[in-house]
């Protein structure tokens, strides 16, 4: 699971991973989850594209010098827009930009574009920066209303942690020139930078509905977003969902609102902040490694119902915090309602019934990100495949910790482990 680096790593880190994103489809995953890890032959997907707007749901990617300069393939895939970096810093323009938004605009896709930020939390340099994307942007013939995004992570030098409130004026700064130009601002950054490290809420209130979130479930190759693993968060328009989206070594990204070249999100006051509902119905299995009892459920009507599935064994509590009877096993499939809840004695879960709760870490994940490059292992301790996640890389991880052969590790997907110390 990664987002968007700096032109320099990622040139350097594409090699590496050619080599080993064949050798992922051997990972198990749920196969319900809506994830393909193998394809002989990519399908060519027909798609009601516009080069000014897209609905809600529509797939698209994003993209930076060491992608083709011609998108007309990520076209055929099924994607409906392309967001192109133009620029990084005050001295980097990407010499394909011009080619990938000009092949984006006539195979019908939206052209948006982002600039990876430099400026740390120094609000003039944000200033600075905002200008020369613009101008990078102007050059490569990106529409004038379109959106420009402030592309905010670790690399090239920039420091995200310069405080919640000094980093989010920063980026307001950013966006403000972005505005003034007659373009679209949104800010991108992993979920966990998003939650831990920027007042995000300050820079919602000027500017809805301008997130765009990188979460990803699980590493490797994903064809199309799984719902039960959005980051709940408020303001999101676009979703990154994926650094490998059906097979093109391309990030794969899908709109949680409706975007328009001509002005702000149409339809929606607010973003979507939860996965949309489900009727699917509780189901219990028995496995090997979480043999349980599960009790199903009461539904509770006037609570949006949603479907997910629970990643490690979740034992029932009632709202004081006190164990019920009933489990449900690691990869069962849930209905919970509502949105995360606190408990009394402080935890955070879900409702998956009437005064009946699961921990929340266990199905929804918690967001860490990557201090040391580590490797993934299977259940066993060994090595699951000879992929290596970066450092700074935001990973989802469920539950607390698993201890194998007297070493801690947590889940990051069905049978696949990342060492605790790597975190």
């Amino acid at each position: 699971m990664n987002f968007k680096f700096s032109h320099e790593w990622r040139k350097r880190r594409l090699t590496k991973t050619k080599q080993f994103i064949a050798k992922l489809a051997c990972a198990t995953v749920i196969g319900t989850a809506g994830i393909a890890l193998t394809q002989i032959n990519r399908p060519v997907i027909t798609v009601n594209a516009s080069t000014t707007s897209v609905a809600a749901r529509a797939l698209g990617v994003d993209v930076a010098s060491y992608q083709s300069a011609d998108l007309s393939s990520h076209a055929r895939a099924g994607a409906q827009f392309a967001i192109v970096k133009v620029s990084e810093g005050t001295s980097y323009r990407n010499p394909k930009a011009s080619s990938q938004i000009s092949t984006a605009l006539s195979n019908n896709m939206m052209p948006m574009a982002y600039h990876f930020a430099t400026f740390s939390s120094n609000a003039s340099a944000a200033a600075a920066e905002a200008q020369y994307a613009i101008k990078a942007a102007q050059a490569f013939g990106l529409p004038k209303g379109s959106y420009i995004a402030c592309d905010y992570e670790t690399g090239q030098g920039n420091n995200i942690y310069g405080g919640k409130t000094p980093t989010a004026n920063a980026i307001i700064a950013f966006m403000d020139q972005i505005k003034a130009a007659g373009y679209q601002p949104l800010l991108y950054a992993s979920s966990s930078v998003l939650q831990n490290q920027i007042d995000t809420n300050s820079v919602v209130a000027k500017y809805p509905n301008s997130l765009w979130v990188a979460s990803y479930a699980i590493s490797g190759r994903i064809d199309n977003p799984n719902f039960n693993y959005f980051p709940s968060m408020n303001g999101v328009s676009i979703w990154q969902f994926t650094d490998n989206w059906r097979g093109l070594n391309v990030d794969g990204n899908v709109t949680v609102l409706p975007l328009s070249i001509n002005g702000n999100v149409t339809s929606n006051n607010g973003a979507i902040s939860q996965a949309p509902s489900s009727n699917a119905n509780n189901t219990s299995t028995t496995k090997k490694e979480d043999k349980t009892d599960s009790k199903p459920a009461s539904s509770t009507p006037s609570e949006s119902a949603t479907s997910a599935f629970v990643m490690k064994k979740a034992y029932v509590y009632n709202k004081k915090g006190e164990r019920q009877s009933g489990s449900y096993a690691a990869y069962t499939r849930i209905t919970y309602y509502g949105s995360t809840t606190r408990l009394d004695n402080g935890k955070t879960a879900i409702k998956v019934g009437d005064d009946r709760y699961v921990m929340a870490s266990n199905v929804l994940g918690n967001s860490r990100v990557i201090r040391h490059n580590a490797y993934i292992y299977n259940h066993a301790g060994r090595r699951a495949n000879w992929r290596v996640l970066r450092k700074g890389t935001p990973v989802k991880t469920y539950g607390s910790r698993f201890h194998i052969n007297g070493k801690s590790y947590y889940r990051i997907g069905k049978g696949l482990y990342v060492k605790v110390a790597n975190f």
